[in-house]
């Protein structure tokens, strides 16, 4: 009938091409597809390998970085096929191309001095320096909200070759003008120079330092954490070869099964440094308030008050952990603390963005490198004495999944250095990530699902603590291949504390953690290190399904919790600031097993929704529990973005940003 005389143009082609129609039924399948995806949802519908077994294939190629009867986490190849379209490798952009004009020296009677690089001068005509001393101000009782991020600028002295910073001052300005030659033209003077420089000054603590002097009892190890937002353990491989390579070449013990926490920084950077999950850190800690932070409990104060030395820098001081839509703190937290130093250079140097990152450079320096410069000074100047020092990075990592690439070589230097300057022999080292890259489409495979749960954590030991302490080297090299989480690493350092004598509250965001220098449990799981279904990186994952009716409500249900986070936010006249969210697509559906031979036998079953709503086109996933008696809960009360937000949500200044798209 289709080829008779009434389509009879259409029916000679289609009539003599079997295959032609083929192609064109399907083509109409595929149209009406497309036109219809809004509205229509799809089970297993993958962007990349099935979920479905695939750790259970992955762990028979390359073995598991852990393997117990309550978690299986697979080894996966860094260069994945399925992952090649993601990766790339960075250039490195220098921000200067001369070495810098002006550094800090000390002198012999301690006194630190500016010097101006004379055979750089050589360089300019008419030559002039000035400094200005930069300041945090002093907090009055009841502090401006913002006062861990207002600095004061001092009036430019200048000087000739060099000259004596004043005792009280930790942060300058450099400005340096010349004159320019040009043919035809007038002599003008423009600024050839400017850097901001921090100054470390021992004198501040000396009365610990003679504490440390007319002791005689044990000796105390000290800490040194070195972090680098963003980057998952198969991305260090992966981005970093040189680094990687040089940290399994020189003896550093890497946490293989390290497990985040939390959705983010804050959450993951808490445990650590708290002991508490994010709900009581929020609690506890209140850190939108002013001297909330200050009142919490941050093991860094316990170190202190055990006559540490201690110090905090972080860099990109608008996006830092303590900063992000929270107060941070009304008086210094550590001994030494970079946050002026960094607010300086963000405010009065030039920036250069790079890495998707507006403060890759700011003046001569990465902004990166400038944290872990002033961390390998801290760690020298107090070689001997006992300290703790926390150091954080965003610049090089936080924007850009392959940012680390162009910063290998740099990032290796600054490891090296650790162990030319004698920190090695002295200081326990603590390398190490939060998550790894949590948006975009690497996020959406399989490999991402794992890298985001699995940042990267290497631990080095000074060879006096390890002879003094084979019981803990001991105990640390088999905690190594176990499930851990940064709950563990809090009550490492709590462990540390107490053998210096002092002391802290032991965790409770995760009452079963326990120190890596004594010997965990062989068989652990999520549930042992305090990680939540949504971020367990043992999850295996099951072929069973559940109905599309089933799919839908559930769906609906994960969107309603979305909304209900975001429906109190109001402007001045009542209305909503964040569109109300509708479903648009259910993306997959993939079963989630307990463990190896689970398989639904506890009496309800699991499953991890990825779904899209409108408008917008938020991405988000949560795992769903289905009871025997039928109901459904959202596991832990999580859902995540899978998606950048950073470009829709700006109307709201404080709240789940993630959940919010602008009205």
């Amino acid at each position: 009938m289709f080829c008779g005389p009434r389509f009879w143009y259409l029916a000679q082609c289609i009539c003599r091409r079997p295959a032609f129609s083929a192609i064109l039924i399907l083509s109409t399948l595929f149209a009406a597809q497309y036109l219809i995806s809004d509205s229509f949802v799809y089970l297993n519908r993958y962007q990349d390998v099935p979920y479905i077994s695939s750790n259970i294939s992955e762990g028979k190629g390359r073995g598991f970085l852990v393997s117990n009867s309550k978690c299986q986490i697979p080894e996966r190849d860094p260069l994945d096929p399925w992952i090649r379209q993601f990766v790339t490798k960075e250039k490195f952009e220098p921000c200067t191309k001369t070495a810098l004009l002006t550094r800090i020296v000390k002198m012999r009677n301690g006194e630190l001095a500016l010097r101006v690089n004379l055979n750089l001068a050589k360089n300019y005509v008419d030559l002039s320096c000035c400094w200005a001393p930069i300041h945090r101000p002093k907090p009055s009782e009841t502090p401006d909200r913002n006062i861990d991020s207002e600095i004061s600028l001092g009036s430019c002295t200048e000087f000739n070759d060099e000259t004596i910073i004043p005792a009280k001052v930790e942060v300058i300005l450099v400005k340096c003008k010349a004159k320019e030659m040009r043919p035809r033209t007038k002599k003008n003077t423009r600024t050839v120079y400017e850097n901001v420089h921090p100054l470390l000054r021992p004198e501040k603590v000396s009365e610990k330092l003679s504490q440390r002097k007319r002791s005689n009892g044990t000796r105390k190890l000290s800490v040194l954490l070195l972090g680098i937002d963003n980057v998952a353990r198969w991305n260090l491989e992966r981005s970093m070869p040189i680094t990687s390579r040089h940290l399994k070449d020189t003896g550093w013990i890497e946490l293989q099964g390290y497990n985040k926490v939390g959705e983010n920084t804050f959450p993951n950077l808490m445990a650590m440094l708290t002991g508490m999950n994010n709900s009581q850190a929020m609690k506890v800690c209140k850190p939108t308030e002013s001297f909330g932070l200050d009142n919490c409990p941050i093991i860094w104060y316990s170190f202190k008050n055990t006559s540490y030395v201690t110090a905090y820098g972080e860099d990109t001081a608008e996006i830092s952990t303590f900063h992000y839509n929270k107060a941070g703190f009304v008086n210094p937290p550590t001994d030494f603390y970079l946050r002026p130093y960094i607010i300086a250079a963000e405010k009065y140097l030039p920036l250069k963005r790079h890495l998707d990152n507006n403060y890759y450079c700011t003046g001569p320096d990465l902004s990166g490198i400038r944290v872990f410069n002033y961390a390998l000074d801290f760690a020298k100047t107090f070689i001997g004495v006992p300290y703790f020092g926390f150091f954080w990075t965003n610049s090089m990592s936080h924007d850009n999944i392959n940012g680390v690439s162009a910063v290998d070589n740099k990032i290796r230097e600054i490891l090296q250095r650790l162990d030319y300057e004698g920190v090695l022999n002295d200081s326990m080292v603590i390398f190490l990530s939060d998550h790894g890259t949590r948006y975009g489409l690497f996020r959406e495979t399989i490999h991402g699902w794992y890298e985001d749960k699995l940042p990267f954590n290497y631990v080095w030991l000074p060879e006096w603590f390890k002879v003094d302490n084979a019981d803990a080297l001991e105990a640390l090299r088999a905690n190594a291949r176990t499930l851990t989480s940064p709950f563990d690493l809090y009550e490492t350092l709590r462990d540390i504390l107490a053998r210096a004598g002092g002391e802290a509250d032991p965790s409770s965001g995760c009452p079963h953690c326990q120190s890596l220098f004594s010997q965990t449990k062989k068989e652990r799981g999520c549930e042992d290190v305090g990680v939540s279904r949504l971020w367990c990186a043992c999850t295996m994952f099951g072929n069973n399904g559940v109905s599309n009716e089933l799919a839908h409500e559930t769906a609906n249900k994960i969107v309603s919790y979305i909304d209900s986070n975001v429906q109190r936010y109001r402007n001045s006249g009542g209305k909503r600031i964040c569109y109300k969210l509708r479903l648009k697509k259910i993306l997959r559906v993939t079963e989630m097993l307990e463990s190896v031979s689970s398989n639904g036998t506890f009496g309800y079953r699991q499953f991890l929704y990825h779904l899209q709503v409108t408008p917008g086109d938020g991405k988000f996933e949560a795992v769903i529990r289905y009871d025997e008696d039928g109901s459904l809960t959202i596991v832990d009360n999580e859902v995540t973005r899978i998606n950048s937000y950073a470009s829709t949500a700006g109307c709201l200044h404080a709240g789940p940003k993630q959940f919010c798209y602008c009205d």
